[in-house]
């Protein structure tokens, strides 16, 4: 308790990961309790990491419909940066190359495009995960609201989000790209009774057993079924007069 101490006094925001091998000496959850208690970013060290990224993956897969593998669905897997997931999510990011100084870990394979105006029509997609990326959106109801038009009727959306009380305030982010507001478990859930409940069912909140980060699973009401060719409305007949203007 006495080291645990010591390394409470000493650390702040801005020293953190000079502080790692210090950190080293205190369990996960010492080190989960210490970020919160003075507002630093919770710190994992060694298999923590790969343990974190694979139950935030997993958990943003449980957005899929029950029954269906990801290679029998039309999934998206939206700011994807290097975490493809898996090979039978389409991936998209927002850029390749650098952004707010740099994006180096971007996928060099994935559609690039904006959360808020993806290249898919209404009612195509059969689910889509995001991870760390609802954060950095302005407007997430918005973002959210525009997805579950994406999806057909019993698709999902797996979100992973940082819970801000074990990473960093983002009212001190003043970087272009950073975090917008501050998302933790409460704030979704409020968010959820406040605007979405009308439209979409929360089927699973926080179940990641780390506390940097949280899970939120929403499902769109319906009976699914699978995204298809024969689902796509064919377009807008057209008639031409000669002048060559379209009539619709």
């Amino acid at each position: 308790m006495e080291f645990y101490q010591e390394i409470k006094a000493r650390i702040n925001r801005s020293n953190v990961m000079d502080m790692v091998p210090q950190l080293r000496g205190l369990t996960l959850g010492e080190r989960e309790l210490l970020a919160r208690q003075t507002g630093t970013r919770v710190v994992y060290l060694g298999e923590e990491v790969d343990k974190v990224r694979k139950a935030e993956e997993e958990a943003a897969l449980r957005a899929r419909p029950v029954g269906f593998e990801p290679a029998a669905l039309n999934g998206i897997n939206v700011g994807c940066g290097n975490r493809l997931i898996t090979p039978h999510l389409t991936p998209v990011d927002i850029a390749r190359d650098a952004v707010d100084g740099g994006h180096a870990m971007a996928s060099q394979n994935a559609w690039l495009a904006s959360p808020d105006n993806l290249p898919f029509r209404a009612g195509t997609v059969d689910y889509i995960v995001a991870l760390h990326v609802l954060e950095h959106i302005h407007d997430p109801v918005a973002t959210i609201r525009y997805w579950l038009d994406l999806l057909r009727p019993g698709g999902g959306i797996g979100l992973v989000l940082p819970d801000w009380r074990y990473q960093w305030d983002a009212r001190n982010d003043v970087s272009l790209y950073g975090h917008k507001w501050n998302s933790c478990p409460d704030v979704m859930l409020g968010a959820y009774h406040r605007h979405l409940a009308g439209i979409c069912i929360l089927e699973a909140l926080a179940t990641i057993p780390y506390k940097g980060s949280f899970d939120v699973v929403l499902r769109k009401p319906g009976h699914f079924q699978p995204f298809s060719l024969d689902h796509v409305p064919p377009p807008a007949r057209r008639d031409h007069d000669p002048t060559g203007m379209a009539i619709l």
